[in-house]
């Protein structure tokens, strides 16, 4: 995809969305772009981005996704069209009580609703699942936590006092240093979608350095769990972190995406579209069954 191609698909999409502002904290919003089938009966899916990221981090999935599903695609505080937290150091507990805060502006709290988390949004997502109830079922795509050693490509490059040259050149040595294994999987649409994040992310919480095990986020959270990692991602040993997330608890699924580095959602689009697809649409039927009713007595 080339330049204008990318533009292109950006500005489309977000003509298509719906447009939504819920309060997260007093005079404090969060922005939302909706997609997709109001009258679906599955549950409403909510996408959470990672970190230094905003909305962009699915810009290769909202189409797929949004066919069978209701989508939310929310800029978490500080970061894209969001208002920053009071506290721009907040921690990742903050932040995540932040987000159930909006999803009460969205949603009655016995709604039920599906989740899917991105890197540091995966940890937001985590923690959301394991206290707000009402969630069905949850897919975290390279989230932290495995408690496995990290294995990094190479330093990341500052770049925000470089002149324009110097920033695009860094941008795109961090986007392959961190996000994307192979450099010909780097196009247009790629580069822009991290470029623009990054750009416009203003929070520096301690959370982004967040200790808690993924496990231990998720120990009360007893419904059915999707991990999913590059095969190539730099924060963790995927094949060992495989076996130590999904043997701690039953219903836990995790699969690996050949090919692909940390952003799986981008890098690896197709197979994490299908792999989504299928996590959310199984249990349909209990899901349209249960859609007028009020669930979830945990």
């Amino acid at each position: 995809m080339d330049i204008p191609q990318a533009n292109q698909t950006i500005t489309r999409l977000d003509a298509e969305a719906e447009h939504r502002s819920t309060p997260f904290t007093e005079g404090c919003v969060m922005r939302w772009r909706i997609f997709g089938n109001s009258n679906s009966p599955l549950p409403p899916l909510v996408l959470i981005h990672g970190g230094h990221g905003n909305w962009l981090h699915w810009i290769r999935n909202i189409e797929v996704l949004s066919r069978d599903h209701r989508v939310y695609v929310v800029d978490l505080p500080g970061y894209g069209d969001s208002d920053d937290p009071p506290d721009i150091n907040a921690s990742i507990q903050t932040i995540a009580g932040h987000m159930m805060t909006a999803l009460d502006a969205l949603f009655d709290r016995n709604q039920v609703i599906d989740l899917a988390g991105f890197s540091y949004g995966g940890l937001v997502c985590a923690y959301v699942a394991a206290q707000r109830g009402a969630v069905r079922r949850i897919a975290l795509i390279g989230s932290p936590g495995s408690e496995t050693p990290a294995r990094r490509k190479g330093e990341m490059v500052r770049w925000r006092n470089a002149d324009a040259a110097g920033q695009e050149a860094a941008l795109r040595h961090n986007l392959l240093a961190h996000m994307m294994h192979g450099p010909n999987n780097v196009d247009a649409l790629a580069f822009r979608a991290y470029a623009d994040g990054v750009r416009a992310a203003r929070f520096r919480g301690r959370g982004m350095a967040h200790g808690v095990p993924l496990n231990t986020i998720l120990a009360p959270y007893r419904e059915p769990v999707l991990f999913m990692y590059g095969e190539h991602d730099v924060i963790c040993q995927p094949k060992e972190a495989a076996v130590i997330l999904t043997k701690a608890a039953p219903l836990r699924e995790c699969r690996l995406i050949a090919g692909s580095g940390h952003w799986a959602p981008l890098e690896g689009a197709d197979e994490v579209n299908d792999a989504l697809m299928a996590w959310f649409s199984a249990g349909a039927e209990q899901a349209r069954s249960e859609s007028a009713v009020t669930v979830n007595s945990r």
